[in-house]
């Protein structure tokens, strides 16, 4: 299904895994998980909400074990905005063009048609700040992989790929982002709730993080 573009965290796993070595990793876009629209407050200046996205990259030959089942490597990007039109500034357009480098200024991301497509993850070790002997495997940057070289990547194991949809908690996409952190599942604005001077918010008291505006730098 087509992402639709838009004006409960899951409970707890038993995951068990090794970190991966920083650096260079082969992946496949697996998921675009829909995250709904989020508040925005860039530099202390609060601004209207807006929808996010975050991109789910399987590192092929890689697994993980949760609850006693080994399962694909899946890493998330950091969550990032989508408007209407790509702008050549935005970041969705950064993004995109990793898996079409053809893609232009003003056209609408097929999100759909990229999926499956390959791409080199370099992967940066990130300590838990409650935990700091606790390190975390975050993707810091993706970039292509010329057309030419693509049949060389292993297929992906993941068969159910798919873009997410916020209102649909069964999506495959959706219910994968148990990887995503707390924060970027729990400002989430519920779409009746928009407009209103007072909308809805989670309660469970994110760690706060700094947004990033759309027209700042490359999402990386």
């Amino acid at each position: 299904m087509a992402l639709k573009r838009r004006s409960e965290q899951q409970s707890s796993s038993n995951v068990e895994y090794s970190n991966l070595p920083e650096g260079e990793h082969e992946g496949r876009l697996v998921y675009v998980a829909d995250l709904g629209l989020q508040k925005r407050d860039y530099m202390g200046d609060e601004k209207p909400p807006a929808q996010q996205i975050s991109l789910g990259i399987e590192i092929v030959g890689e697994s993980v074990t949760i609850d006693g089942e080994e399962r694909p490597r899946l890493l998330w990007t950091r969550p990032f905005y989508i408007y209407g039109a790509m702008s050549e500034r935005g970041k969705e357009y950064q993004f995109y063009k990793v898996f079409d480098p053809t893609a232009k200024e003003g056209e609408y991301a097929d999100w759909d048609g990229v999926l499956n497509v390959p791409c080199n993850v370099i992967v940066k070790h990130m300590p838990n700040k409650q935990n700091p002997e606790q390190v975390y495997d975050n993707i810091d940057t993706i970039t292509p992989i010329p057309k030419k070289y693509q049949s060389g990547v292993d297929e992906a194991r993941l068969t159910d790929m798919c873009v997410g949809d916020a209102d649909n908690p069964e999506n495959p996409a959706q219910k994968a982002t148990f990887g995503l952190a707390a924060y970027a599942l729990g400002n989430r604005i519920m779409e009746e709730d928009a407009n209103t001077e007072n909308p809805k918010e989670n309660t469970s008291k994110p760690e706060p993080v700094a947004q990033d505006d759309m027209e700042d730098e490359i999402p990386w």
